[in-house]
């Protein structure tokens, strides 16, 4: 986590140096720091995926649910940071139809949980 803050604020202090000189060059500061911070969070990505990957291998039927779970926390992830960034470059109305593109996306994603919920639903109540 150290190394997570550590880039963070020398990042934030370097941009905002750099935004006053160049623009460009410190959106591209914070991308590469927002890169570097993603790559040292992986590791423990890493281990959250393996521990459920290991608990959903005896359930055949879940490892589906869990796949798509893990696409949908990636979408949300990505269009955070994504979002982040329009918002930064002054871009918020980009920022907004990106996270409602990303939930859009995310909605087409879990149909199939919703209709296996829906399922269920309706064999309890018969």
């Amino acid at each position: 986590m150290i190394h997570i803050i550590g880039i963070s604020i020398i990042a934030l202090i370097f941009g905002i140096f750099l935004r006053q000189h160049n623009k460009t060059v410190s959106l591209l500061l914070i991308i590469f720091a927002c890169i570097a911070v993603f790559f040292e969070s992986a590791s423990s990505l890493n281990e959250i995926i393996n521990a459920l990957s290991d608990m959903a291998s005896g359930m055949s039927e879940t490892s589906a649910y869990l796949k798509i779970m893990f696409k949908v926390l990636g979408i949300a992830l990505v269009t955070q940071i994504i979002a982040d960034l329009c918002r930064d470059c002054g871009e918020s109305a980009l920022a907004g139809q990106t996270e409602v593109a990303a939930k859009i996306v995310i909605v087409s994603l879990i149909l199939p949980l919703l209709q296996a919920v829906i399922k269920v639903i309706t064999g309890l109540a018969s």
